[in-house]
């Protein structure tokens, strides 16, 4: 007998909430910013709204009216230490910069949270990396005379998150993501889904993006607006276009009952080709929405998440500094969060701060907002001291651009990607500040710290960084989780006994 025909029904597909101890958090962050090589070094210049977009030791000589000689530039790009991270010399020399940046990176990543990489053995860690163009392979690939065989396995972009998973020997998912500039976020999505499915129980989820060649600064500057002034106008009535930038970095995620330490809770993450502008000759590649089209897109993640766009305290935006771009952003964000608030809407975007990162804007917004967790003030923005006059949503109060850095609750943030070829992400985060509360920790013997390192001036550096500071002891309890057993390749050995007790 033929099957009965059914009505055709479009199904939501309406992502589970997972429970309490299955709940995904951001345990672990790391990244190498322009002129930053941590993390601690990017809060050091947004917090003293330091500008590091220079036009100093220029990756090229080249005098072209579309190439700004001002862009956002890491530190150290020659430096790898290919033995700790299991790479074969002739192969460390062939590697992608991204590539060995995010390896650093995910080490340091791992270590912030409190883990021994050595423990990931064998376990079910996912690796996504999110990352787009490459300007590395023109000189690794595409160049007769190199002739060292490892041109594949090092420009190839899915081993920047299989040379992960082999240092680590972690089992599970190891790809690498491009969704152009939500590559990143698109990374957490697929994490996060993968950690709430029960596929995975730990993420390794980063974001690559360099600037090595002036003609790349050509192509973006057709799609979108460079600017030849360094200064990234995010929401400025003057904006004229965002700067270009550099950013490695990478986010440890875990589930909640297995953290050590907690930024973050990761409450939901959508990525999704919205639509593009139609122009004369085809689709508008750029960063241009319809209002209209992205807040439905907004509304329906929100009732998913179960969440009211009215608990969102803060948003941190995309702000590409395009002014119709902008313009509509801001429009969306008025339309889905401003309809009841009492209080205005913080708003702000890294991109001011630090430069347009392509695939690693997601994760590099993300810190941002991780840093106001932590310290419970949110950076403000670069630049911005023209209100626009033609968003309602300024003019009469409900939104609130930051130009200075401003106290908040640490409650639910939220934060909005877009990408140059029709993407939208978003991502709802929730804060989980616990205040320190040293007393508790009151003991009458002295603390016995013993770490490893690289190398002694590793060890060193570390202990004397800890003897610099009021004694930390859940700090100490991160240490002590890690240095139990040995870390492969960690060469130097040191202990420090600290506390003021002179019978010891």
């Amino acid at each position: 007998m033929a099957p009965t025909p059914q009505d055709n029904k479009v199904l939501e597909d309406v992502p589970k909430q997972p429970i309490i101890g299955e709940r995904v958090v951001i345990s672990g962050m790391s990244g190498l910013y322009p002129d930053c090589k941590s993390v601690k070094d990017l809060a050091d210049i947004l917090y003293n709204k330091v500008h590091p977009i220079t036009s100093e030791r220029q990756r090229w000589s080249y005098s072209h009216p579309e190439v700004s000689q001002c862009t956002g530039k890491l530190l150290d790009l020659d430096r790898f230490d290919a033995q700790f991270f299991k790479v074969h010399f002739r192969l460390g020399n062939s590697m992608d910069s991204m590539g060995r940046k995010v390896l650093e990176q995910t080490y340091q990543a791992i270590y912030d949270a409190g883990v021994n990489p050595q423990h990931l053995a064998g376990k079910k860690v996912g690796v996504y990396i999110g990352t787009c163009f490459s300007e590395t392979e023109k000189t690794s690939f595409y160049v007769a005379n190199s002739r060292t065989g490892f041109g594949i396995a090092g420009c190839s972009k899915t081993m920047f998150a299989n040379r992960i998973s082999y240092w680590l020997n972690v089992k599970r998912p190891s790809m690498a993501i491009d969704e152009a500039c939500c590559s990143s976020t698109a990374a957490i999505e697929q994490a996060y889904l993968a950690m709430t499915r029960g596929e995975c129980e730990a993420a390794i989820v980063g974001g690559t993006n360099i600037c090595l060649h002036p003609h790349s600064l050509i192509h973006h500057g057709r799609l979108l607006t460079i600017c030849m002034d360094a200064k990234t106008k995010s929401f400025d009535q003057n904006a004229d276009g965002c700067a270009k930038s550099e950013a490695i970095n990478v986010l440890f995620l875990q589930k909640a009952e297995n953290a050590l330490r907690v930024y973050a809770e990761i409450v939901f993450v959508k990525t999704e080709f919205t639509a593009l502008p139609n122009a004369v000759t085809g689709p508008k590649f750029g960063f241009c929405r319809d209002p209209d089209v992205i807040a439905n897109f907004l509304k329906k993640l929100y009732e998913n998440a179960g969440v009211s766009p009215d608990a969102v305290e803060y948003v941190e935006a995309f702000g590409s500094a395009v002014s119709e771009a902008d313009r509509s952003e801001l429009e969306t964000i008025d339309k889905v969060f401003c309809n009841n608030r009492k209080d205005p809407l913080l708003v702000g975007s890294v991109m001011s701060n630090i430069g347009y990162s392509e695939a690693a804007t997601g994760i590099s917004s993300i810190t941002k907002v991780l840093l106001g967790y932590e310290t419970g003030v949110l950076a403000g923005n670069l630049h911005y001291t023209t209100p626009r006059a033609d968003i309602s949503g300024i003019r009469n109060g409900r939104i609130r651009v930051l130009s200075e850095n401003i106290p908040f609750s640490r409650n639910y943030t939220a934060v909005n990607g877009i990408s140059v070829t029709g993407v939208n992400s978003h991502v709802l985060l929730k804060g989980h500040y616990k205040p320190k509360d040293l007393s508790r920790y009151q003991a009458s013997i002295p603390y016995l710290v013993t770490i490893s390192g690289r190398q002694d001036s590793a060890v060193k550096n570390l202990l004397g960084d800890l003897k610099s500071r009021q004694i930390d002891p859940e700090e100490i309890a991160l240490l002590h989780n890690i240095h139990q057993t040995n870390v492969s390749g960690h060469m130097g050995r040191g202990f420090a006994i600290l506390g003021d007790y002179p019978d010891y």
